[in-house]
């Protein structure tokens, strides 16, 4: 997978890139919620158990019928539904922070273009910096999700210093001389050679980019 730069959003500054989905916002936990109702929940779990347990829809063993699908690859392309999601609160509170020790540069994630001007007004609604926001071309599947984000991250590494993302599958796809900074929210261990911070929470996150860039603007 090669993705051509020149079809990116310019970037004029270095600094910080973010994920949105579970990490910005409560994704998975809206759709846990939405799709227990629809397609049950025979282990009788509740939906903050569902989303500790599993992580991610695809992973939940009784939501994998033709139906849950079919539901989740429609609502994925559904700027209505992006509108909706809960904002994880803290997140907010510490990018605020974080955006006086080093620039926010954009919003990279796997999210389906379809989707783009939903993810703006989410972002608009809660406050969030404006920033161009780089998502997955509507050609590339889904699944392929990890590998397309770690070719944008490779061939952007000149402006995107770092990123916080919640998903340690990037860094499968990452080349092992990259150099940037991946700070990986709500993971209490990673392993790998990359340079990867396993960050519990918000605010960790902050104070691990407080140390990372501490010489930022010296």
């Amino acid at each position: 997978m090669d993705v051509e730069i020149s079809s990116l959003p310019e970037i004029k500054t270095e600094g910080l890139a973010l994920d949105i989905d579970d990490t910005l916002s409560r994704t998975f936990r809206y759709w846990a919620g939405q799709m227990q109702k629809l397609f049950g929940n025979p282990e009788n779990l509740s939906v903050d158990e569902i989303v500790l347990k599993y992580n991610r829809a695809q992973k939940v063993p009784y939501w994998q019928s033709k139906e849950a699908k079919a539901w989740r690859k429609n609502h994925i392309t559904s700027n209505e539904l992006q509108m909706k999601l809960p904002l994880i609160p803290d997140s907010k509170i510490f990018i605020d922070k974080i955006s006086n020790i080093v620039p926010l540069v954009a919003y990279i994630t796997t999210r389906p273009e379809s989707v783009i001007e939903g993810t703006k007004i989410w972002l608009e609604n809660n406050n969030f910096p404006t920033l161009p926001i780089i998502c997955r071309p509507d050609g590339i599947p889904h699944e392929k999700g990890s590998e397309w984000k770690a070719n944008i991250l490779e061939k952007l590494n000149q402006q995107v210093k770092g990123m916080v993302d919640d998903n340690p599958n990037l860094l499968n796809f990452l080349p092992s001389d990259y150099k940037g900074i991946i700070f990986l929210y709500e993971n209490n261990f990673v392993d790998t050679k990359l340079n990867a911070i396993p960050c519990r929470d918000w605010e960790t996150v902050y104070e691990e980019v407080k140390n990372a860039f501490k010489n930022y603007n010296k």
